[in-house]
């Protein structure tokens, strides 16, 4: 039977290096590091340890558990934090993930409804891959997410995810731009225009703009490249280019730029929200309302 005092071992023993330091950071005799070690090497039906004149050291068997003790003791350790200051404060934690651009407009509405439900909202703010990560050692229960525009979403185990709305992408010109008047804006008219990209050649934002580009007939001339959307709007406004931005990160009340859908081209990507599979039922509807109503607007709906 799996035991959480055997993954603390393996965890102490991989951050010591040795039996004894391992007992000393957890305040254990050495015998009992090493009979829940051996406890956990049968389990696995393989020894966990090895140790020689050097030390000891995890085999292979003992670094495929590594992860799997780290989300598991951080979520047991958590888990019992939380259940006391629920009783103390009567209030429960929910750790939420979301990317920079949706965090301005998602949060305000997502805390404001679930305070008044008696949850309090610990945000966690990232890019996706440090979200995903997360989301994968178990340090959040529930996170905003987006997938890859053109490619389906991989499904996660032990993750639900909810589908909130499909995002589009505008062009962002700066105010006097001789195409600002309004409406579509045809690429091929911005030809000779710099472009402000992201920095990685495999964006597939970036990949999808190019192919409309060239079919338009052009190749863009690319301008100054920014990973952070906020940096792009501020490299519009000065008039350095311009570009195409999701809608979560467009900018509001600027009169230095001019926002405009562009004419043969429709890239979106879908914004869904992923729940830890243990979260009941009347929590996950909660985010998913306060979400959907945060997001209200000109998007497409679920």
């Amino acid at each position: 039977m799996l035991d959480l005092r055997q993954l603390r071992a393996l965890r102490a023993v991989e951050e010591h290096g040795s039996l004894a330091q391992a007992a000393r950071a957890l305040d254990w005799s050495q015998p009992t590091v090493s009979h829940h070690l051996a406890a956990l090497g049968r389990v696995t039906g393989a020894p966990v340890i090895a140790s020689d004149s050097a030390g000891t050291r995890l085999t292979e068997a003992g670094r495929a558990w590594l992860p799997h003790a780290v989300a598991i003791t951080e979520r047991a350790d958590r888990a019992l934090t939380e259940v006391q200051d629920a009783l103390e404060a009567g209030r429960r934690t929910v750790r939420f993930g979301v990317f920079p651009t949706a965090a301005a407009r998602l949060l305000p509405q997502l805390v404001r409804a679930l305070d008044g439900q008696g949850w309090r909202v610990e945000a966690f703010e990232a890019e996706l891959d440090g979200i995903e990560a997360a989301l994968g050692r178990m340090a959040l229960d529930a996170a905003v997410v987006y997938d890859t525009p053109g490619e389906a979403p991989h499904p996660t185990p032990g993750l639900t995810r909810t589908r909130l709305f499909t995002e589009r992408f505008s062009l962002v010109l700066p105010a006097g731009h001789p195409l600002s008047e309004g409406g579509p804006v045809p690429l091929r008219a911005l030809a000779g225009t710099p472009w402000i990209i992201g920095t990685k050649d495999d964006d597939p934002v970036d990949a999808a703009f190019r192919a409309a580009a060239r079919r338009a007939g052009f190749e863009p001339v690319i301008g100054p490249r920014s990973d952070d959307y906020r940096v792009v709007v501020e490299y519009v406004a000065a008039g350095l280019g311009v570009a195409l931005v999701p809608e979560l990160a467009l900018p509001v009340w600027r009169d230095d730029l001019v926002l405009a859908p562009p004419a043969g081209l429709r890239l979106s990507r879908e914004v869904s929200l992923v729940t830890a599979a243990t979260m009941e039922p009347g929590l996950r509807e909660a985010l998913s309302a306060a979400l959907g109503a945060g997001a209200a607007g000109e998007r497409e709906p679920a």
